[in-house]
This record gives structure tokens, C-alpha cells and sequence, in this order.
């Protein structure tokens, strides 16, 4: 992990929140040090709708800005602290990982019916992991052979598809994909913050 930046940013987060996860993945991996601002997601304070009119986290603060909704934090964040690089260098490849956070709401749609406990939810999740799987059959990491930011937009929900009833164990590059992220110190950090345990497949596990 990177040495840690001191740049006055702020992150108004809650550590269960998916959404959080993957801005603090973003900030761990770039080693930018931020005031952490817990948010009671039961009692949401009055000041988080004045930052963002969705009353939503994350919400992060820094330079005077407020920046808010977890793709364009991602974005922002690559732009403004650059290394390492969680984009790739080509127009293409930048359009490819924007395409698959959009993609991604069809998996985030089937897991959270799963977590309602809709009739045939879990179904349409494995099949929606199905995708996933052969993106990540033909390649190391969702996008291409390089670690971008589609890997913290989508390790939430996929590590946690078993709290909704689901399984991977139909899915061996899903799982050999969290292993390879299992390497990586923040990711470490957020299972023990998540309390998720080891990671279905990984070597912790068997």
C-alpha cells in the first residue's frame, strides 16, 4: 500500500454500506489519509441531505468541494490523487470500465431482490454472476489484465452473495478473482470491518 497523503479530505461514510466500501477501497489503494465521518445510516443527521439532496453515502469533502454518489467519487478521486492509476491509459478502456459500473446495476438489482426475498432472486443473481464469471474466465480482472476501478465497484455485493442466499461455488474465476483481491492489504481490512470471514474459495477458507 501506498505511502498515506495528507490532503485534507473528508469521507462521511458508514462502514456497512456497499457503496462506502468502494470509496474506501478507492481512498486505501491510493493511500490518501481523510478524516473519517461516521454516519448512522437508522438516524441519518440533518446535515447529510444539506450535502447531498439524495441523503445518501458516501459524501466526500475536500478542497472545498462536496462530491457525492459512488462511481463519480471513484472517478474524481483517480483524477485528482492519479497514482496509482485505476483507469486505463486508452479512451476504450476508460469506456469499457464505465460501461460495466453501469452494467453493474443488473447484478446490484437481482442482489438486493435476493435480500428482499423475491421468488426467483437468487436465480436471476447466479445469472447475472454468470456474465461476471466469463469476463473474468477470459481475463485477470473484470476490465482486462489490469486492476481498474470496476474491482471496488463490484467486490462489495460479490462477497457478500451468500448473505443473500446465493453461492459461488458454480463460479471458479469469481472466486479465484476474490483471492487475487484477498492479497491486497485493503481488502483485508475491509473483511475484518465487514466481519465477512474468508472469502468462499480462498485459501483462508479451506
Amino acid at each position: 500500500m501506498p505511502a498515506l497523503l495528507f490532503v485534507g479530505v473528508k469521507l462521511n461514510h458508514a462502514d456497512s454500506c456497499p457503496y462506502c466500501v468502494r470509496t474506501r477501497l478507492v481512498l486505501a489503494a491510493k493511500g490518501i489519509d481523510h478524516e473519517s465521518v461516521q454516519v448512522d445510516l437508522s438516524a441519518k443527521p440533518a446535515w447529510l441531505r444539506e450535502l447531498n439532496p439524495r441523503n445518501r453515502v458516501p459524501v466526500l469533502e475536500h478542497d472545498g468541494h462536496v462530491i457525492y454518489e459512488s462511481e463519480a467519487l471513484a472517478e474524481y478521486l483517480d483524477e485528482v490523487f492519479p497514482e496509482p492509476s485505476m483507469m486505463p491509459a486508452d479512451a476504450v478502456g476508460r469506456a469499457n470500465v464505465r460501461m460495466l459500473m453501469r452494467r453493474f446495476e443488473d447484478l446490484s438489482d437481482a442482489y438486493y431482490a435476493a435480500r428482499r426475498g423475491e421468488d426467483g432472486a437468487v436465480d436471476e443473481m447466479h445469472a447475472e454472476l454468470g456474465w461476471v464469471e466469463e469476463l473474468l474466465s477470459q481475463h485477470e480482472y473484470l476490465a482486462g489484465d489490469d486492476y481498474t476501478l470496476a474491482e471496488p465497484a463490484y467486490w462489495p455485493w460479490i462477497v457478500r452473495v451468500d448473505r443473500v442466499g446465493g453461492s459461488l461455488d458454480a463460479f471458479p474465476a469469481i472466486r479465484a478473482w476474490l483471492e487475487r483481491l484477498d492479497a491486497l492489504p485493503e481488502y483485508r481490512v475491509e473483511h475484518e470491518l465487514l466481519g465477512l470471514g474468508a472469502t468462499p474459495g480462498s485459501c483462508a477458507a479451506r
